[in-house]
């Protein structure tokens, strides 16, 4: 049955350049989505939203903000929490050109700079009485004015960061005793105009220090529900109102939109963009030009009827904040459209199309056929169902193969469908006749000849007696032609390629070769040749390049950037390949990039199963079947312009410090465009995520690699992280590939700074302080050797002065007697004298060996030397003494210099002492508290004895010498007869020791 269908065109105007239909339908160039705000939950009542400068959604739910970044949401009040000074649930958000949320409840204002995430709050003195700050609205004028209105008609501007409050509106309002609520707000040349809930309008001139000026509308007490300025005209919506007002820098006119009417009763959205306008009322929206023109109807895909309280206009693009959640409508790819047959039935599904040269249109679903005609005027055809293959036969016939309907054709002059009249060859009558080709997937021609391709093999249909016959094989056996054969390339009348579900098959003068895969079986859809290179469209491999000598010289994958590797549809214009695949349409130009498009760019279904397509060179244009209908790509477009390609930024970066884990959180860095993160010593990057605005306008896979490796693939809201990373630098590197035309990267590069052991001047100054401490030692040594050269010089000096001189003495004496020169007496005192000297060198000689021997390095030893010492003299001399200690002896340690010093200053102090006495009692004390001192006192007959003789010329001198050496101090005290040698010695050069006081009688 013919049924004549005026319904909706069923493509856009610009296909094929006609006007409207008879009912005024509209091409769908728009497209909707829903936000995947949280992954838990599909409904979020939305009261604002807002966009920032990188593309990012914000949005305010039940007192609570969060960032949308294309993947997650970040609750944005949870991470200020610290920096909120009161707590007051913001009623209104926006953000500003200079990247500022602006977040506004009924008691405060502040501001959220994200290029710092610092708060800002707004001084309570700029904001009206706390009792009248009920906010109405926060919105931002064409002239980058943010304009805070509140209920009660206080306006507070903020021009970038001077604040102006306009009271006017209020004034009039306390005086009129008439409440004039601010319902509208716009900028018209010039000037700041609000509309209130009164019918009267204020405007506010800059230009003039805010000067306000009011007019009462002709049309009551009536609101100003939405304000819209455009060149010489101000568009004021008044609910049932005709406005025509004459005002000084225009005319103010009624809003009526052409092709539907601004509701009176329903809530609706009105807001102006820079180059279109959008009114959304329940379930629908409708896109306008600035003077309400309508440029198309789009319905909301939402389950109930919504409200929509909220909408952002970005270029083409809306945003749209709803009680269900946030829609974005959105245009699709520019040159793409849809044909949506009208046939009734559920399934769409196309499977063949074919347009004419005058620009007429066939195709056919699953649901019925259809004919589009030059004027517009739809047919559709119910009775032709499951129509695979499209031939045409004359200039108005059309060949039509079907599933299980065999062959049909169609007559565009009658828009009539017949079966086809043909008989049967006396070998398909013999052989096949009960085993007829009734399922037909292809058909093609040769000069005499229509090839059928089916479920059961390869057909012949005479052009001129219409008479069927099957292709037989040459050689091999019969049933191996027995393939489903999905299309036919025609080489030349005896030389055809096969696509066929085991792989692609080369037939030639009637002997048949596989050909592809070369080993096992790939299903093929079609074939075509360019430039010596055979295309292959493969049920999983992609898009495959055979040689002439059918070696596989080229291949497109997903990792080339194909949608999907099965590829169904295979058509080519002006250089661009066309592939409809399992997930989409790809485009691959002469340098083999691949273009994507998908549903997010305007299809409107992602799987084209049927390998349906047409090329119409006339109008360059590519038809593609699928799912839903057919895609139809206008190839004048620039699909490969790079602008299709989306941008990805660092959105949040997480670090942890210590074994403590302190965490910290940056969530600038898609505001400040950072490129490079310090981690200190112990630092690590826990997370860094990135986020892609705008991404459900095309499929969008992310990657990154780090240092030049791998790339690995990051899922939505998926995060980087180096954990506990060594010191050294690591470039980041992030990868976006959405319409597949190469990608857009971006390079984070990650600074592990060394532990200060680790760095160059520590290595450095550890270097200076090995060889700091080699030249200490050296010196050290050297000194050592030194002292102990000296002490040996000092020993060979001692020994030649002392013990030299008495043996030298010694000598002589002897060798006297041994002359006999002298008499017998005086030989005697010779003998003695002899003896004497002896006993003297053997004295000197213990006590140098006494002062070099290491055993005797402590105080016990020096005491008992020095008494020792005594005791000897006194046996010689006669002489009284008194030996005092107040020194632990058990305990005392001396080194060799300090111990030999004090006793040869004890034998010079005690022998003057003897020789100057006057015979009373010599003191002898040895003190170790506070410090290690030796005082050695006699008594003398006063003036009697010269100083200098009681020292013995030249005692002092060498006493204070010795003194000197070991850091001590000789004193003299002579006065009244008594004379006392005193030596001081500080305790780090004298003894070590717990020395105790003595007690002195």
């Amino acid at each position: 049955m013919k049924i004549r269908c005026m319904k909706w065109l069923l493509f856009t105007l610009s296909i094929l350049g006609i006007g409207l239909t008879r009912q005024g339908a509209y091409g769908q160039s728009y497209v909707v989505t829903k936000l995947k705000l949280f992954p838990d939950r599909d409904k979020v009542l939305i009261k604002d939203v807002a966009r920032d400068s990188k593309g990012f959604v914000w949005f305010l739910t039940n007192g609570e903000i969060y960032r949308y970044d294309g993947y997650r949401s970040l609750d944005v009040l949870q991470t200020i929490a610290s920096q909120l000074q009161i707590n007051d649930m913001p009623q209104r958000i926006l953000i500003d050109r200079q990247d500022r949320l602006w977040m506004v409840g009924n008691a405060n204002l502040s501001y959220l700079d994200l290029k710092t995430w610092k708060v800002h709050s707004v001084e309570t003195a700029l904001l009206p009485p706390v009792q009248e700050r009920q906010i109405f609205s926060i919105s931002e004028l064409s002239d980058a004015t943010v304009v805070v209105a509140y209920e009660n008609g206080h306006l507070l501007l903020v021009k970038e960061h001077q604040f102006f409050r306009v009271d006017d509106l209020f004034e009039k309002s306390r005086r009129s005793s008439n409440k004039m609520a601010p319902r509208s707000i716009t900028h018209w040349k010039g000037k700041i105009w609000v509309g209130t809930q009164v019918g009267i309008m204020m405007s506010i001139d800059p230009a003039k220090q805010y000067k306000t000026h009011f007019i009462t509308l002709p049309i009551g007490d009536v609101q100003v529900r939405s304000l819209i300025g455009h060149l010489d005209t101000l568009y004021i919506d008044v609910p049932g109102r005709n406005v025509a007002v004459r005002l000084a820098e225009g005319v103010g006119r009624q809003m009526q939109p052409e092709g539907f009417k601004l509701s009176n009763d329903k809530f609706f959205l009105l807001k102006d963009g820079l180059d279109i306008l959008v009114y959304a009322e329940d379930d629908t929206v409708y896109v306008m030009n600035h003077d309400f023109r309508l440029r198309e109807k789009v319905s909301m895909p939402a389950q109930n009827k919504l409200r929509t309280v909220a909408g952002v206009i970005t270029g083409d693009e809306i945003l749209l904040g709803t009680e269900e959640g946030i829609f974005v409508v959105y245009p699709k790819a520019k040159g793409l459209t849809q044909l949506i047959p009208q046939n009734n039935g559920p399934n769409k599904s196309t499977r063949g199309i074919y347009v004419y040269p005058v620009g007429s249109i066939f195709y056919s679903t699953y649901s019925g056929a259809g004919y589009i005609d030059s004027a517009g005027a739809v047919y559709t055809f119910a009775e032709l169902k499951h129509a695979y293959a499209l031939l045409p036969l004359n200039e108005h016939e059309l060949l039509v193969g079907t599933e299980g309907g065999f062959l049909k054709v169609f007559n565009r002059q009658s828009r009539a469908i017949k079966p086809l009249e043909y008989s049967l060859s006396a070998n398909v009558q013999k052989k096949y006749s009960g085993h007829l080709p009734n399922y037909v997937l292809c058909l093609a021609e040769t000069s005499t000849q229509i090839l059928i391709g089916g479920m059961n093999g390869l057909w012949l249909l005479d052009k001129k007696l219409r008479v069927l016959d099957r292709y037989e094989l040459t050689e091999g056996a019969p049933h191996m032609l027995d393939l489903q054969i999905r299309h036919i390339h025609k080489l030349s009348d005896k030389h055809l390629l096969l696509s066929t579900s085991l792989g692609l098959f080369e037939l030639k003068n009637g002997t048949l070769v596989k050909r592809y895969p070369q080993s096992g079986n790939m299903g093929v859809y079609k074939t075509m040749v360019e430039n010596n290179i055979l295309w292959i469209a493969t049920q999983g491999a992609g898009l495959v390049g055979l040689d002439r000598q059918w070696n596989k010289v080229k291949q497109l994958t997903t990792a080339s950037g194909l949608a999907n590797n099965l590829v169904y549809s295979l058509e080519q214009i002006d250089g661009v390949k066309v592939l409809g695949t399992a997930d989409g349409l790809n485009l691959v130009d002469g340098q083999y990039r691949v273009r994507r498009i998908g549903t997010a760019e305007g299809l409107s279904q992602p799987e084209f199963n049927s390998g349906a397509s047409f090329v119409d060179a006339r109008r360059k244009r590519v038809y593609v079947g699928g799912l839903s209908g057919y895609a139809v790509l206008d190839m004048h477009q620039g699909w490969f312009d790079p602008a299709h390609q989306l941008q990805s930024f660092v959105a949040e970066v997480h670090t942890s410090t210590g074994r403590t884990g302190q965490k910290s959180r940056d969530y600038t860095w898609p505001y400040r465009g950072e490129t490079t993160l310090k981690l200190v010593p112990g630092q690590s990057l826990t997370a860094l995520y990135v986020g892609t605005p705008g991404n459900y306008r095309a499929g969008c896979n992310l990657a990154y690699a780090r240092n030049g490796g791998d790339w690995e693939s990051l899922d939505g809201g998926q995060f980087i992280s180096l954990i506990e990373p060594s010191t050294g630098l690591y470039d980041l590197q992030l990868r976006t590939r959405s319409t597949g035309l190469g990608h857009s990267s971006k390079v984070v590069t990650v600074i592990k700074l060394p532990h200060f052991s680790e760095t160059w001047w520590f290595r450095g100054l550890l270097v200076l302080c090995a060889a700091g401490i080699v030249v200490l030692f050296y010196r050290s040594r050297v000194a050592k050797v030194r002292r102990e050269q000296a002490i040996r010089n000092q020993i060979a000096a001692d020994l030649h002065d002392e013990v030299g001189s008495s043996l030298t003495r010694i000598f002589f004496q002897a060798n006297s007697l041994a002359d006999n020169l002298e008499p017998a007496g005086k030989q005697d005192r010779q003998l003695a004298l002899i003896a004497d000297t002896s006993k003297q060198a053997l004295s000197t000689m213990s006590d140098i060996v006494w002062s070099i021997d290491s055993r005797f390095d402590t105080m016990k030893d020096l005491v008992i030397r020095m008494k020792d010492y005594v005791y000897r003299l006194r046996e010689e001399l006669g002489f009284r003494y008194r030996f005092e200690e107040g020194v632990d002896t058990d305990a005392g340690i001396l080194s060799q210099m300090v111990r030999q010093n004090i006793f040869l200053i004890f034998k010079e102090a005690l022998n003057n002492a003897i020789k100057h006495s006057d015979g009373s009692e010599i003191l002898i004390r040895l003190l170790a508290e506070p410090h290690l001192s030796l005082v050695v006192v006699n008594q003398y007959r006063e003036n009697t004895i010269p100083l200098g003789a009681r020292l013995g010329g030249r005692g002092l001198e060498n006493m204070t010498l010795r003194a000197a050496k070991v850091g001590g101090k000789l004193s003299i005290d002579d006065a009244r007869g008594r004379f006392c040698v005193t030596l001081e010695i500080p305790p780090k050069r004298g003894m070590s020791t717990r020395a105790q006081s003595p007690n002195f009688v």
